[in-house]
C-alpha cells in the first residue's frame, strides 16, 4: 500500500490554498502504474482545485522495490550523502540485502530505477560516468553540467550515457565500450565494496565518484 499525506498547498497562480492527498512512499508490488507516472512526468503533477493551474509539486518520496531488492528516497535537492532514518531501518531491519540509495532530483530517481531493476551497481557506473565526462568535456569543449544512464547494449558491447553540456545544458549523447564500465566494476569490488555495509540511504552521485577516485589514486 502507498502512504499519503494530506497537505494544504498555496496555488502559485490565485494564491488559494488547497488540500491536496501526496504519495509519500510506495512499494511498486501494489502499486505498479507509479512507476509509469514516474517516467512519464505524471507522478509529481499537481491541480490547483480553485482555478485548475497545474505545475510540479516536488516532494520526498520512498520507491521500494523489494521484488528487485532496492529501495530509492527521493528528497529534492538533497546534498547529504547518508540518510538514516530510524524508523525505516527498524520497519526494515530483516532486510539487510536491501540496496538504499538517496537522490536529489527526479533524473536521478529514473537512472537509478532502471539500473538496480536491471541488477546493474550503481557505484561503477557513477565511476564510469565520472570518466566519460572527462571525454565529453573534452570533445565538445564545453562544461559538463550532469550526465545519465541511458542504455547498455551487450551484443555490440556498448554503454551509453546522456549528458547535459554547456550554458544551454543542450543534450549530448556518449557511448562507450562496455570495458570501461567492467574496469569500474573491479575497483568498485576491490576497493570500496563495503560501501553497501553502511545503515541508511547512501547518496552515490558525482560527488561520490570524484571523492572514489581520488581515494582510489591514493592507493595505486
Amino acid at each position: 500500500m502507498s502512504e499519503k499525506v494530506e497537505k494544504y498547498v498555496t496555488c502559485p497562480k490565485c494564491a488559494q490554498q488547497c488540500l491536496s492527498e501526496l504519495i509519500c512512499s510506495v512499494n511498486t508490488e501494489n502499486d505498479p502504474a507509479v512507476r509509469q507516472a514516474i517516467f512519464e512526468d505524471k507522478f509529481f503533477r499537481w491541480k490547483c482545485k480553485k482555478c485548475g493551474f497545474q505545475t510540479k509539486l516536488m516532494h520526498p518520496l520512498l520507491y521500494s522495490d523489494i521484488k528487485n531488492q532496492f529501495m530509492v528516497y527521493y528528497i529534492p535537492k538533497v546534498e547529504r550523502r547518508q540518510i538514516v532514518d530510524e524508523r525505516l531501518e527498524m520497519e526494515f531491519s530483516d532486510l539487510s540485502y536491501i540496496k538504499k540509495r538517496v537522490v536529489a532530483d527526479v533524473n536521478s530517481l529514473k537512472e537509478k530505477i532502471v539500473l538496480l531493476e536491471n541488477k546493474m551497481d550503481d557505484m561503477a557506473v557513477e565511476l564510469t560516468k565520472n570518466a566519460v565526462s572527462e571525454v565529453v568535456a573534452k570533445s565538445t569543449s564545453r562544461t559538463v553540467h550532469s550526465g545519465y544512464f541511458m542504455d547498455m547494449d551487450k551484443d555490440n558491447n556498448a554503454m551509453t550515457f546522456q549528458y547535459f553540456v554547456g550554458s544551454d545544458r543542450r543534450p549530448y549523447i556518449q557511448s562507450i565500450r562496455l570495458e570501461v564500465y567492467n574496469r569500474s566494476l573491479g575497483i568498485v569490488k576491490k576497493y570500496f565494496s563495503g560501501e553497501n555495509k553502511k545503515s541508511g540511504f547512501l547518496n552515490i552521485n558525482d560527488v561520490w565518484a570524484k571523492e572514489v577516485l581520488k581515494k582510489y589514486k591514493n592507493l595505486n
